[in-house]
């Protein structure tokens, strides 16, 4: 009988590179997730977001301990998950900083409004989950903020934004 178990590729620890290239075969959700208040608000485009329970309400975001928001998502004890629809593209690259912009200016695009914490809410996201921080758990170069919803919106009948294989897309029905 076959083994079910594919032959391992590599004996030893595996290369960053090939698990980053990997990694891109997998879909991931694009998201803003931002902190903070004018003139001191900070955001970054992620894809590391997912739902973490329904009762209470909460969801986990990795962030880069070297993204401007980090800081401030624990000193402000909070933060807002954006689920970006196709139309927002430019406002994922804004934040992802390709043209180089840091900080409140990132905000100078798009409609921003305030929830119940503070931490920017984008207006006419697919949805946003505005987060009280529970905890913080640092592992390797991220941390994962775990937060319980505290105010959300929805927007229905958009398509959400993908990221795979290093495009944007729109997920299709099949």
């Amino acid at each position: 009988m076959p083994s079910a178990t594919p032959p391992l590729s590599e004996t030893g620890p595996l290369d960053a590179a090939a698990f980053r290239a990997a990694m891109r075969s997998v879909p991931g959700t694009v998201s803003i997730v931002t902190t903070g208040r004018a003139p001191n608000r900070h955001g970054l485009t992620l894809t590391a977001g997912c739902s973490l329970s329904a009762a209470p309400p909460s969801v986990l975001v990795c962030v880069n301990r070297s993204a401007g928001a980090h800081d401030t998502i624990l000193s402000s004890g909070s933060f807002c998950w954006n689920i970006l629809g196709v139309e927002h593209r430019d406002l994922a690259l804004k934040f992802s900083g390709q043209d180089g912009s840091k900080g409140d200016i990132r905000f100078g695009d798009g409609l921003w409004c305030d929830l119940k914490t503070g931490a920017p809410s984008l207006v006419g996201a697919v949805c946003s989950f505005d987060c009280r921080v529970v905890n913080a758990y640092t592992d390797s170069s991220h941390t994962i903020f775990t937060g319980e919803v505290v105010a959300q919106t929805a927007r229905a009948g958009c398509e959400s934004l993908v990221y795979i294989d290093g495009y944007f897309a729109a997920p299709k029905a099949v």
